[in-house]
């Protein structure tokens, strides 16, 4: 189980685990198994194998090579061929024409073209790191969720336990005269009320399970997911959502550059030969001819494709600002989460301190006779109760460690 490495390891471990084989028509179907040798960056390496996330990326990644492969081109397009055939009318007189036609970079164009490649491939890079971040994300809440749920089941189980014991001292109140059955029928209400929090707690479990299950594509689960904070404090340009953004930017502005160069079109070069063939107006000779078509006018026909793209760069700036801002604000979140989680953890250990001192007196007065043994119990519930709260919090910690390391954009 996942309330693990901390005080109630082992005493966690029993219980749950205990509950979890007897109540088998709740967890057959979403049965985990929990793996010491796997850690914590090997799942994400091993989920994201299998997310569908890989396809996107792969699409990305052939988008690039093509970006690649036309920048390396010797032209700027596709060569055209053209075949002509002439006949006058008095079926004497024959006109043949050929010739290809070749759309040529402009100056700097393949620079820039070759630009846009790169930032492409950069982007493709900086979004797989960005696709790995978040699924780090889904997977540590997921861990910490399941963790927490177990020490809720844990707690439930305490108190069903505690209130079959009572039940069973008041059923023998009632043989001995002592309490009449109308004093039974609360107890029996708190036990009702206790198991149906039980089944709560199970059904809970089981949800957690499948969700693990179905961001994972898994059921083995680390024993050891415990993450040092980072040493980090603010949010820097290598936080993956940053560098992401900015790759999308500067490919953005990249082929904005090479809009500019391209203008309203590709300058071409011809190349052709003609046949002249025929009566005696023909001039029975082979010709070769050589021609370069140059559009003009490309600052009114190239206007709205930038205008477009200059939309998308600024679109762009304007996302990164509201993203700065809101990590900024995930970041400071986090930081009080941890200050808050670390001052209830020293209260929580204090009352478990507490609760552990009362029982070693409530023990001695029952040894000698002086509580009752349902007395007894109460405060031993009372003190293991207190116990799970610390290991509860150490969690809830734990798991706050995980989303402030997130938050800086770190890496298990």
């Amino acid at each position: 189980m996942l309330c693990l490495g901390y005080l109630n390891r082992l005493f966690l471990l029993a219980i749950v685990s205990t509950v979890c084989l007897a109540e088998s028509d709740f967890n057959d179907s979403f049965s985990l198994r929990y793996e010491k040798g796997l850690s914590l960056s090997a799942l994400v390496e091993n989920t994201l194998a299998k997310s569908p996330d890989q396809l996107w990326l792969e699409a990305l990644e052939s988008e690039a090579n093509a970006l690649r492969k036309r920048s390396d081109s010797w032209v700027a397009g596709a060569a055209s061929v053209a075949l002509g055939y002439q006949e006058a009318s008095s079926g004497t007189l024959h006109y043949i024409d050929g010739g290809v036609s070749v759309p040529l970079w402009h100056w700097g164009q393949q620079d820039a073209e070759a630009l846009i490649a790169d930032k492409a491939e950069q982007e493709l890079f900086d979004q797989a790191i960005h696709v790995k971040l978040q699924m780090a994300g889904l997977i540590r809440a997921v861990l910490w969720d399941l963790a927490l749920v177990e020490c809720k089941l844990t707690e439930a189980i305490l108190a069903v336990d505690f209130s079959e014991h009572i039940l069973a001292t008041a059923v023998q109140s009632v043989q001995l005269g002592e309490l009449s059955h109308l004093d039974l029928l609360p107890v029996k209400s708190e036990l009702l009320t206790k198991k149906s929090a039980l089944l709560r707690a199970k059904v809970d479990l089981n949800k957690m399970a499948k969700r693990y299950q179905t961001i994972t594509r898994s059921n083995v689960v680390p024993v050891h997911f415990e993450e040092n904070r980072t040493e980090l404090r603010e949010i820097n340009i290598n936080h993956s959502a940053l560098a992401f953004i900015n790759s999308k930017i500067t490919r953005k502005q990249a082929e904005y550059q090479a809009l500019i160069l391209r203008g309203s079109g590709q300058t071409t070069l011809s190349l052709g030969v003609n046949s002249d063939r025929g009566d005696a107006r023909s001039n029975d000779a082979e010709s070769f001819n050589i021609a370069l078509n140059i559009p003009l006018g490309s600052a009114v026909h190239n206007g709205p494709d930038l205008a477009v793209k200059n939309i998308e760069i600024n679109k762009l700036l304007a996302d990164r600002m509201y993203l700065i801002s809101k990590l900024k604000e995930h970041v400071f979140e986090v930081s009080q989460n941890l200050m808050l989680g670390e001052d209830i953890l020293v209260m929580a250990k204090e009352i478990a301190q507490l609760e552990g001192d009362r029982l070693k007196i409530a023990e001695s007065s029952y040894n000698a006779g002086e509580l009752s043994l349902q007395k007894f119990k109460s405060i031993q519930l009372s003190q293991q109760l207190a116990q799970l709260k610390v290991t509860k919090q150490l969690i809830f910690n734990k798991k706050n460690i995980a989303l402030y390391n997130q938050s800086l954009g770190v890496l298990p």
